[in-house]
């Protein structure tokens, strides 16, 4: 029996991670009686921006006067913070009762942890009645534990080579894999422009009796600080600095036309505005400090540190604390960071998959810090401007720093 939700995730955390396979999970979840069907839902994958996404399409729907689910990981604050109903954690205490209700079968099933993860945000969704749930696919698409959903639609931000150990070594072969989160019937909207992988995607679809959308063009997007731009006949403000968002929001807001239009969800253009510019993701060029202004983020492979920099390249005298996994192109991620910035430190933090400062560094022409806490304090002297990115894992232990130093400006 347990106690406490510490215990709870201890003893989650000592079982085997996610495995690339879906046969076990599918089965273990039929002979309960597939209870995730009950809940109408939408899935999001693809390569970055898929806990953004899910946001500004929970922020709209709960702004509209819906309860919303949401299943994201990896977590930022806290394990709990994977699953949300209108973004408030789940309760340690509902965890704790059900695994001491279905420890013993999880274990006979030999589900692994973060199936068990996706078991329990079901649970809670259907236990609280939510209206929608969003889940944010973990590794992949096809073989993903989220993938026993059948949802109103299917959602992919864009394609990025990131995973290639498990997902392929090519776009195509990503975005076969990804793509495998359409069903029959089961349309998906995405935010890729590359054309091989568009290509994947309408073959996939075709097979499927599925209708392929992509995302429309936004118009007068602009910077004052905060990014607008106009979808449709709305005009969008985000809460962030981050231009990088405007994909993201603007393949939110087609899904929510989408589910408005073709579902017949009720979605008024006034929320749609309201809930863009309340929605805001922790992590995610998150300002810390305003003066002088610090900035993390969780850019972790190519394509989220180009769009990281793109971002940045509104700023002045910038200074970066950089780290990153050993499963990433690292040598690619410093040479976009240098177009930024010559100032920049690298260092490194306890995790199985870290990459050590030193290899990171490579004969670059950065500084070494292998101590990340002293990097950041030495940081927090820099007049200019700090960004602090490289990898969620690391923001998180960042972000947990910067507010016990009492660094948040709450913004």
């Amino acid at each position: 029996m347990f106690n406490t939700v510490e215990e709870v995730y201890t003893f989650i955390d000592s079982q085997k991670d996610r495995v690339y396979a879906l046969d076990n999970f599918k089965q273990y979840m039929e002979k309960i009686g597939n209870p995730q069907l009950q809940i109408p839902c939408i899935h999001i994958g693809g390569t970055n921006g898929k806990g953004s996404t899910t946001n500004y399409i929970r922020s709209v729907l709960q702004e509209q006067g819906y309860t919303v689910g949401t299943f994201t990981s990896p977590f930022l604050e806290k394990p709990q913070d994977q699953i949300r109903i209108n973004d408030r954690f789940i309760e340690d205490h509902f965890i704790v009762t059900l695994a001491n209700r279905y420890m013993d079968d999880w274990m006979k099933a030999e589900i692994s942890k973060f199936e068990i993860e996706v078991f329990i945000a079901i649970t809670y969704f259907i236990e609280n009645h939510i209206d929608y749930a969003i889940y944010e696919v973990g590794l992949g698409g096809e073989l993903d534990a989220t993938n026993i959903v059948t949802p109103l639609v299917a959602v992919n931000t864009n394609i990025g080579l990131d995973h290639i150990a498990f997902l392929g070594n090519t776009y195509e072969e990503i975005a076969r894999t990804k793509a495998g989160i359409v069903k029959p019937g089961i349309d998906y909207i995405t935010g890729e422009q590359k054309e091989e992988c568009l290509n994947i995607f309408k073959s996939i679809c075709q097979k499927n009796h599925s209708q392929l959308i992509q995302v429309r063009n936004v118009k007068s997007i602009k910077q004052d600080p905060f990014v607008s731009f106009k979808f449709d006949r709305l005009s969008i403000q985000l809460s962030t600095l981050a231009s990088y968002q405007v994909k993201n929001a603007a393949l939110a807001l087609e899904v929510l036309f989408y589910l408005r239009t073709r579902k017949g969800v009720r979605i008024s253009d006034e929320a749609m505005v309201r809930g863009m510019k309340k929605a805001a993701w922790k992590g995610r060029f998150e300002v810390m400090r305003e003066n002088p202004l610090v900035i993390i983020d969780g850019a972790h492979n190519n394509d989220g540190i180009q769009a990281f920099v793109d971002a940045a390249k509104q700023f002045k005298d910038i200074k970066v604390i950089f780290t990153a996994l050993k499963d990433k192109s690292t040598h690619e991620m410093m040479t976009l960071l240098l177009t930024l910035t010559d100032d920049i430190v690298v260092t490194e933090f306890e995790f199985y998959r870290s990459q050590t400062a030193k290899k990171l560094a490579e004969d670059f022409p950065v500084q070494v810090d292998e101590d990340w806490q002293h990097a950041v304090d030495e940081g927090l002297n820099h007049q200019g401007t700090l960004l602090i990115t490289g990898s969620l894992y690391f923001i998180t232990r960042v972000r947990k720093y910067l507010l016990e130093k009492g660094e948040s400006t709450g913004s």
